[in-house]
This record gives structure tokens, sequence and C-alpha cells, in this order.
């Protein structure tokens, strides 16, 4: 008797500082993708139950794969997983192997950050650069043979204008937009020079460094909130990917029950 391979529909979950992402797969098709507020004072009742109401129209996974930087909502997540899917989530490890990591401190790592990697290798190629424009801004350094070896981790504009603008006292926060001249005739304008035209070359700048120490030709691949923004004002970032860590999540769960 033959029996027929259970469907595997598999539930991404990229929690960072700010947003939670999630994305819902069959096999490598992505079905559908939403975000949730990182709120730490949520119950898993609740969480479970919104969790329920956004997929309530699409197949009811049978997978969950996490990838957390807020280790305060892990144990919330596993329960409302467990209570409400009556599933036992899973979390991305450095320990998985899924991906070789030529740095000091692998268990450092962002999870994260090892998501991208993978991605950026298995749907483009290496070597690349993956840079990640969520709460804070990642650099990801991945080798022709798919190796991690390191980065840089930078600021995100939004929150450091934020920053200056509760710390000065004749500052405020205004619309971050790409100004036409880099001489801001307005406080505003002032502002937006600052922190826009500078972090674009912020940005460039760090890309130049990394091709030229490494000293060979990168793909570069944005993701994050804020990446098809600099994607399209920095001619060095050739692709935008909105799903990267998501798919990288997908494929950090395959690749891991292969070997089990």
């Amino acid at each position: 008797m033959v029996h027929k391979r259970a469907r595997v529909v598999l539930l991404a979950l990229d929690v960072g500082n700010t947003m939670t992402k999630l994305g819902l797969f069959s096999g490598a098709t992505l079905l559908t993708d939403f975000q949730l507020a990182s709120n730490r004072d949520r119950t898993a009742d609740e969480l479970g139950l919104s969790l329920k109401t956004l997929l309530a129209d699409w197949p009811k996974p049978t997978h969950v794969i996490i990838s957390s930087v807020v280790p305060h909502l892990n144990a919330v997540l596993m329960r409302a997983f467990q209570r409400h899917f009556a599933i036992e989530p899973e979390f991305l490890s450095w320990r998985w192997g899924v991906i070789p990591l030529d740095v000091e401190e692998p268990s450092k790592v962002g999870t994260d950050r090892l998501a991208d990697a993978l991605a950026a290798f298995h749907l483009y190629g290496g070597p690349a650069l993956t840079i990640n424009f969520g709460t804070a801004t990642t650099f990801n350094l991945i080798s022709e043979e798919g190796r991690f070896l390191g980065g840089a981790i930078a600021p995100q504009m939004e929150l450091a204008a934020s920053a200056l603008a509760q710390r000065a006292a004749q500052l405020y926060e205004v619309e971050l937009h790409c100004p036409q001249s880099v001489i801001g005739k307005t406080t505003d304008e002032n502002i937006r020079v600052g922190f826009v035209l500078g972090f674009l070359d912020l940005v460039s700048g760090l890309i130049r460094r990394f091709r030229a120490e490494y000293k060979k030709d990168l793909k570069v691949i944005a993701t994050g909130g804020r990446g098809e923004f600099f994607a399209k004002h920095i001619p060095e970032i050739s692709v935008y990917d909105p799903h990267l860590t998501l798919q990288g999540l997908r494929l950090a769960w395959e690749l891991y029950h292969r070997k089990l």
C-alpha cells in the first residue's frame, strides 16, 4: 500500500523588535504574508486568536518556524501555537548548521541574519551582500560557496531621527523623503538632508567598502521595511526582495529537516 506524504504548510515568523512578519508557505510557494506589531504585553491567547483570525481563509499550518530577536516573546509564541494550533513551533538556531558561519561568535549572530544570508545564496547565488532595513540596518556578507562571513550593523534612519528630536530641544521629527538639494533652506529640509542623504551615503559607502575589502563583485540584495526606498536611490543595490527573510526561514526549515 502506498501512503501519500502529508502536505507541508509552513508558517514562518520573523519576530523583530518592532514588527513581526509572517509568511504562509505551501512548498516553495508563498501563499500569503502579513505583519503584526511585536507587542510584548500580548498574552498567548490574544496572539493565538489573532493568528487564527488572520489565517482563517488559508490552509491550516502543519509546521511553524520562528526567528526571534525578542526573547521575551518566545514563551508567549510557544504557548500560542501549542494551545490554538496544536503545533510545537521550532526556533531557528545557529546550531541547525544550515549555513557555515565564519565568525568568532556564531551564537550571537541574529537568526534573522542567518535567514537573510541563506535566502540570498540559494535564490541569487554568491558572493552576495544582503542589507536588511529593519529596526537596525544589518549587512551580511556571503561567500561564493555560501558561507556567512560577517557584516555590519548600523542605525535605522527613522529611529536615529527620532532620537535626535527627543534630545535636541529645538529640533523635531519630519517626514523623511529624499530632498532635491543638499542645501537645506528650512529646518525641515536641513533635517531631511542630514538624515536621508546622510544615510544613503552611509549605505552606499559601506557597500563600496565591502566590495573593496572582499575584492570580488557582489550581488547586493535589500530587504526590510525601508529596503525599497534605499534600492530606488542606491544604484549599487541590484535586488529588492521584501520576503527575503521569510524565504530564508522556509529554506532553513527544509534543509534542517532533510538532515533528520
